[in-house]
């Protein structure tokens, strides 16, 4: 079969076209604008009419969106607050690829430092989390529980860790270890957040560390 020019070069643009990973970029970037204005519009909403007396679809509202299109990106309306899943997945995925001779306490010092970075980028949004939670008395008492949560994945990320290297599980080890590491972040992002988020928010988590780490010797 005779091909014309036309043809061969009609055939060339198309093998030479970057639509998979144009089309992919542009989707990823309209899914972080969608998300980030839903955040918006749910802050904005917490603070002027209080979290408890806020629904989802006045946010989705708020975005012209379905209440639908919200919950592809939070599964609930207090994920909002409660920080970004697929960010601690991947620091769970981090996790298991850690050396398996390393403490755990500095696993999860090594594998924090993306996230601390998503932080001090976010001091606006983290301040007005921190008002809405400390004006919400339901969301005092949740949080506890979802800090527990975090800390159980994070204890059996590195659990399967040292399962896949064919070592004896340590439970009671990982538990401290990664309990005193989430205690430290705590510690050292609402000593951030009190101070006016003005202060550098690695160094303050550096201190934490540093501290901890020198009672325990590792």
């Amino acid at each position: 079969m005779l091909h014309t020019a036309q043809d061969m070069g009609e055939a060339q643009a198309v093998v030479d076209a970057p639509s998979r990973p144009v089309s992919v970029g542009l989707r990823e970037r309209k899914k972080e604008q969608t998300r980030r204005a839903l955040e918006d519009a749910a802050l904005d909403l917490f603070e002027r009419h209080g979290f408890d007396r806020t629904t989802v679809e006045e946010i989705a509202a708020a975005c012209d969106v379905s209440p639908r299109t919200f919950f592809r990106y939070f599964a609930t309306k207090d994920q909002v607050l409660f920080g970004d899943d697929a960010e601690f997945a991947q620091m769970l995925v981090d996790l298991e690829h850690r050396p398996v001779d390393e403490p755990p306490f500095r696993s999860v010092r090594s594998s924090v430092d993306a996230m601390i970075e998503t932080y001090a980028d976010e001091r606006d949004r983290l301040l007005r989390r921190a008002r809405i939670l400390a004006a919400t008395p339901s969301l005092q008492f949740h949080a506890p529980h979802v800090q527990i949560g975090k800390v159980e994945a994070v204890v059996d990320a590195l659990a399967r860790r040292d399962a896949a290297a064919g070592l004896k599980p340590r439970v009671l080890e990982l538990r401290l270890a990664v309990g005193v590491a989430f205690a430290a972040i705590r510690a050292a992002l609402d000593s951030w957040i009190a101070d006016g988020a003005t202060g550098d928010l690695f160094a303050a988590v550096d201190e934490a560390f540093n501290r901890v780490e020198a009672g325990l010797g590792t």
